[in-house]
Parts: structure tokens; sequence; C-alpha cells
């Protein structure tokens, strides 16, 4: 299978080496930077819970037209970027070519259907900890990585099970879900609150799930997205809250959320997907989301900031 990583940063590198290493298929890796300069001049380093291993060659670029069509594109880009990734795939789809989104947030399908036409969309929902340690060194900690994927309809098609197949030959867990819009906004239940209160508080998990006050406000906003899916009528059960606190007590106590780093070192990030998002469908719902206006409303400024649209004046 002829396989596109588009957006290989900290998530998308590890996909790519773990199918890289298993020799069963042509991949290509689309960076930018300096990331993409260390892939190919160095190529890509992994460390490892299951193994460290070094790739010494690796086909990445930054221009899609230099791979031409693939049968499937792992879109890796983070959730501020799908618009722009979506209007730069092109030259990587053809007829049959199966788009797997892995962004953090819920939105992703439904922006590039607007950008990409034909029955080409999957569903999907990643789960890992890893980081670019430095370019084309990326560090995976904590947990086995998990890739869920689907049919928007729900359908088990024969498309996405080879894509999962795939993924499981190149010893990367995975499975079908029967209903992706409800795996995808587990996800944001566990990640989307972690992030935005990571970034508020600069603590790791641990912290936060140990200090009574902001454990308390962690559940907020968990509770507060389990109120917008329902009213969304996505088929998400009540358990799911305490599901997704022992989750997080069985994660690395030191662990951050991508969108936490981002914000800390002063880069755009998932504000708006992951917590932005659920203000917006809570008003068109008529759901109310203190817990998430109040922690919006105090990371906008540095979100502002990190993407060029306000100035801080000196102190």
């Amino acid at each position: 299978m002829r396989i596109a990583i588009f957006g290989a940063g900290a998530v998308g590198s590890y996909l790519a080496a773990k199918l890289i290493k298993s020799s069963n298929h042509e991949v290509f890796l689309i960076a930018r930077g300096a990331h993409l300069e260390a892939l190919k001049s160095k190529g890509l380093k992994i460390t490892s819970i299951n193994g460290d291993f070094h790739l010494k060659t690796i086909n990445a670029t930054e221009n899609p037209s230099d791979i031409g069509p693939v049968d499937t594109i792992l879109l890796t880009v983070k959730g501020e970027m799908v618009l722009e990734a979506a209007k730069n795939i092109g030259p990587l789809v053809k007829n049959n070519t199966a788009i797997l989104p892995l962004q953090n947030g819920v939105e992703s399908p439904e922006i590039i259907k607007r950008i990409i036409k034909g029955d080409h969309v999957l569903g999907g929902m990643c789960r890992i900890f890893s980081t670019i340690a430095k370019p084309g060194e990326i560090n995976h900690f904590g947990s086995e990585p998990l890739v869920v994927l689907g049919e928007l309809d729900g359908e088990e098609s024969e498309r996405v099970v080879k894509i999962r197949d795939s993924l499981l030959d190149s010893h990367i867990e995975s499975y079908i879900s029967d209903n992706i819009h409800r795996t995808m906004w587990e996800k944001l239940l566990f990640v989307g609150p972690i992030g935005c209160l990571g970034a508020v508080t600069r603590a790791p998990l641990g912290v936060i799930l140990n200090n009574p006050e902001t454990r308390k406000l962690l559940i907020s906003l968990m509770e507060e997205i389990y109120e917008v899916a329902r009213k969304k009528l996505i088929p998400l059960k009540k358990s799911i809250i305490k599901e997704s606190l022992d989750y997080a007590e069985n994660s690395p106590p030191n662990a951050t959320s991508s969108m936490q780093r981002d914000i800390i070192e002063g880069n755009p990030s998932e504000l708006e997907t992951q917590t932005g998002v659920i203000r917006r469908l809570g008003k068109i719902l008529k759901v109310k989301t203190p817990a998430h206006d109040h922690i919006y409303s105090a990371l906008l400024p540095m979100e502002l900031k990190a993407r060029g649209e306000v100035v801080f004046p000196e102190i």
C-alpha cells in the first residue's frame, strides 16, 4: 500500500516509522522546517517504551506533488491546520484514496469533505503520548498507541479493514469503531479538558488530578462536553467521565498534552478545535458551558499573540 503521512510531527512520524519498519508499505512523509531537513539528512530516530530504532532512509518532502497519488492518507496535522492541509492534499488523491484524519477534535471530517469531493473521508482517533525530542527524533512514552477508525456511516467497509490490518501488521494497536463520531467525542472529552486546564495551570496531569480544586474543574469540563455531545445526539455513555478519569489516573503523572505544550511555548495551538468548539456548539444547542467559557477566555490572549493577531506591549 502507498501511504502518505501528511503533517509528520510527533504523532505522524511515530506512525510512519512503525509502518516503514514493517517493510510492507511504501510510506511517504510530508513535513516541513527543521524536522523535514533532519528526516532527509539523518533519517528518523524513535525512542519508545516498545523499543528504540533508527530508520536511516526516509521518503520525506514538503511538496505532495513529489509523491503523487496514494492509497491512504493519514492526516496528522494539528486541528487548526486541517483546512489548509485539505487544500493542499489534492496531488495525493486518486479515485479510491482514503483520507484518515487523526486530530483531537471532532470537526475534521466535515472540514475535509468541504474541500475534497467524493467518498474519501473516514473518521479517526489516535491516542498516543509522543513528542519531537529534537528534529528527526521522536520520543514515545506512557502507554501503547492506539488508532481507531471507521466509516462515517458506521459501515465496516473493505477499505477500513485493510487500513486496520496494515496498522496491526505494523504493531500499531487498532480497531474499527461502529460509531466513529462517538469515538472521536470520547477522545475529545479526555484530551480537551486536560489540554486547556493544563495550559491555564501550567501543571502536569498528576498535579491536576491530585489537587481537589483542579480535579473538580477537570470534571466540570468533562461534564460540559458530555452534555453538548448528548444534545448533538452523540451516544456517549454516562460512565465515559469515570472511564476518562480512570485512564488519566493510569497515565504518566508528568504527562502534558500537545495543546498545553504549544500554549506554554507560545505556539499556535488547538484551542479552537478542542475548547472553542464546545463553546460554539453549546451556544447553537443551548447548552451552558461556563467552565469552557472561562478557560477559553483566559487562554485566548496568548493564542492570539501566538498567531500574530495581537502584540503585547513591553512591560
